[in-house]
C-alpha cells in the first residue's frame, strides 16, 4: 500500500467496532478500504486484556453481531479468550483479513482542506491519503496510572491489568491490587489462592450485584446450532430486560433500591465482619459510577491473608507501598487495575481538523460529537463510541453496530454525491449536546459522585441518556441538513 493507491477509506482498529464498520461498508457497497491495526492481531481490548479473569460483564447472547450470534458460548458471560476467539472467527468469516495491515500504528492524521481527503501517517513514516477516515479504537485503549511518587523506585514488579504480563508468576508472592473496579473484582479472585498476601486498595466502594453467571450445557449449546432461532429469541429477551433499568437511572431513581438491595443481600450471605460490610457498602446512588457484577468478589475477603484497605496509593518506596493514612506495606508484585484514560475518548496518535486544532484542544475538556459520532471542523471523518454515546445498561456493541451502519451510509453519501467535503454543522454538534445534558439532569450520573463519567465542569461527555432502540432508530436517518456539503469542483471548474 502507498500513498499513489490510496484505498478510499481507512479504518483504525481491528477491535469489533472496525470489523463492524468495515462488514457495514461491504453492505453499503464499498470494498476500497483498509484497516490499520496497531497490534499483531485483531480483537482489540479483548486481545490486549489477558489477566486473570477477565471476562464480559453484559451476557454473552448479547455481545456478538446481531446477524452471526455464536452457539458456542460457554457460559451465561463469555471469558476474554472465548471473545478473541469469535471475532477472529469474524474476520475470516466475513474476508477481512485482507484489509488489515496488522502491526501499523497510527501516529497523526490531519484533515487537507484543499485536496478532500485525509493524511494519515504511520508508525514507520508511511503517509496514507483517504477520503474518509473512520476512528474505531474506542474508548478504553489507553491505560490509567495513579499519579504517585516513586514508580522508577520500586524494585517488584509493576503491572496493569490492561497491558498484563502472561509470564508473571504470582505464586507465593505478596501482591497489592490497586482499585476496585471493573478489572480489579475479575483479577483479585482469580489470584486470590495463588499468592501468599493480597492487599486490595479501595478509594471508594462500587456498587456491585449478583452476577448469576453459569455454564451452558451441551444440549443447549445443540439447540442454538440447530435452530439458530432459539438463541435470537433469548438474546431479544436479554435485550428488553435490560432496556427496562432505564427509567431507573434516568427518571425515577427511587426503583434503583432494588439494585442496593441486592449489593446488601449478597454482603449479608458473603461475609460476616460487619466493618468489611460498611467499608464494602458504597455512600452514593447505584449507578452513578459504573455498576459492577459478580459471584465471588465479596467471599474473597473472608480468606485471612487478603486484606481490603480502604485508602489510596500515595508513594512507591524500593520494597513496598504507603498508603493515605501513612501505613507502609511490604509487597514484591503491584497490580493497577486503575482503569484507562476515558476523557476524549483517548487517541493514541494526533487528530488534526480543518481548523488546524488537535481535536483534545478543540474539545478543551468537553468532548462533543453528533451521536458519538461525528465533529464539527472534522471533516470526512466519523468514530465509534464517541462522546455522549456510552450505554449504562446494555452491550455497548448495539451501539457499534447501529453507529457503523451510520457511518457506511455517510461514506455511500459522500461517494454518490460526489462531495468534496461533508462537515458536521457546530450548531448541530452543539444542539445535540445541550439535550444531552438536559436529559441527564435527573438522572444517576449527576446525583453528585466522582465520576471518570463526567468532565472537570461537571457535564456528562460519556453516555447516551436514553433507550439503546432510540439510539438505533435515530441512526437509521443520515440528518444530512445537519451538516455542510462541498461538492467536488467539474473539470471546467478546475481548469478555471
Amino acid at each position: 500500500m502507498n500513498t499513489n493507491s490510496a484505498p478510499e477509506v481507512v479504518i483504525i482498529g481491528a477491535g469489533f467496532a472496525g470489523l463492524m464498520m468495515a462488514i457495514s461498508l461491504r453492505q453499503q457497497g464499498i470494498g476500497n478500504f483498509k484497516i490499520l491495526e496497531g497490534a499483531a492481531g485483531v480483537g482489540g481490548c479483548w486481545r490486549t486484556n489477558t489477566y486473570p479473569g477477565c471476562a464480559c460483564d453484559i451476557p454473552s447472547h448479547l455481545y456478538s453481531f446481531a446477524q452471526n450470534p455464536n452457539p458456542n458460548w460457554s457460559r451465561a458471560f463469555s471469558s476474554q479468550s472465548e471473545i478473541k476467539q469469535y471475532i477472529e472467527h469474524c474476520a475470516e468469516k466475513y474476508n477481512l483479513l485482507d484489509h488489515i495491515v496488522f502491526n501499523k500504528p497510527v501516529t497523526r492524521a490531519e484533515y487537507n482542506a484543499q485536496a478532500g481527503n485525509w493524511s494519515v501517517t504511520t508508525q514507520d513514516g508511511e503517509t496514507i491519503n483517504p477520503k474518509v477516515l473512520l476512528q474505531c479504537t474506542g474508548g478504553l485503549s489507553l491505560p490509567k496510572y495513579p499519579n504517585v511518587e516513586g514508580r522508577n523506585l520500586f524494585q517488584g514488579r509493576q503491572v496493569h491489568t490492561a497491558h498484563w504480563d502472561n509470564d508473571l508468576d504470582l505464586v507465593g508472592k505478596r501482591v497489592v491490587v490497586v482499585g476496585t473496579g471493573a478489572s480489579a473484582i475479575q483479577v483479585i479472585p482469580a489470584i486470590a489462592d495463588q499468592v501468599d498476601r493480597l492487599y486490595v486498595l479501595q478509594h471508594s466502594p462500587a456498587w456491585v450485584l449478583p452476577k448469576r453467571d453459569k455454564i451452558f450445557t451441551d444440549k443447549e449449546r445443540s439447540d442454538w446450532q440447530r435452530a439458530p432461532w432459539t438463541q435470537r429469541l433469548e438474546r431479544r429477551i436479554l435485550y428488553w430486560l435490560l432496556e427496562m433499568t432505564v427509567p431507573a437511572l434516568l427518571w425515577f431513581p427511587s426503583l434503583l433500591k432494588f439494585g442496593k438491595n441486592e449489593h446488601k443481600k449478597a454482603l449479608a450471605r458473603d461475609l460476616s465482619d460487619p466493618q468489611l460490610r460498611q467499608q464494602l457498602t458504597p455512600n452514593y446512588q447505584l449507578g452513578c459510577k459504573r455498576t459492577l457484577i459478580s459471584d465471588d468478589y465479596f467471599s474473597t475477603f473472608n480468606k485471612p491473608h487478603v486484606t481490603l484497605v480502604p485508602e489510596e496509593l500515595t508513594r512507591l518506596s524500593e520494597h513496598g507501598i504507603e498508603v493515605g493514612n501513612g501505613e507502609e506495606f511490604d509487597v514484591d508484585v503491584v497490580i493497577y487495575a486503575t482503569g484507562y484514560q476515558t476523557g476524549a475518548p483517548a487517541y493514541p496518535f494526533e487528530l488534526i481538523g480543518s481548523n488546524g486544532q488537535d481535536i483534545q484542544d478543540y474539545w478543551n475538556g468537553v468532548p462533543k460529537a453528533f451521536y458519538g459520532m461525528t465533529i464539527s471542523h472534522f471533516p470526512n471523518f466519523g468514530m465509534i463510541m464517541g462522546p455522549n454515546s456510552g450505554p449504562g445498561h446494555t452491550s455497548v456493541l448495539i451501539y457499534q453496530e447501529a453507529q457503523a451502519k451510520y457511518l457506511a451510509r455517510y461514506v455511500k453519501h459522500i461517494r454518490h454525491h460526489k462531495l468534496h467535503s461533508m462537515d458536521l454543522r457546530e450548531t448541530s454538534q452543539s444542539h445535540f449536546f445541550q439535550r444531552m445534558q438536559r436529559r441527564m439532569r435527573r438522572s444517576t450520573w449527576s446525583s453528585g459522585c466522582e465520576s471518570w463519567y463526567l468532565n472537570a465542569d461537571g457535564t456528562n461527555s460519556s453516555m447516551w441518556p436514553g433507550f439503546s432502540v432510540e439510539f438505533i432508530l435515530a441512526l437509521k436517518y443520515l440528518w444530512p441538513n445537519a451538516y455542510n456539503e462541498i461538492k467536488e469542483p467539474t473539470l471546467d471548474q478546475r481548469k478555471g
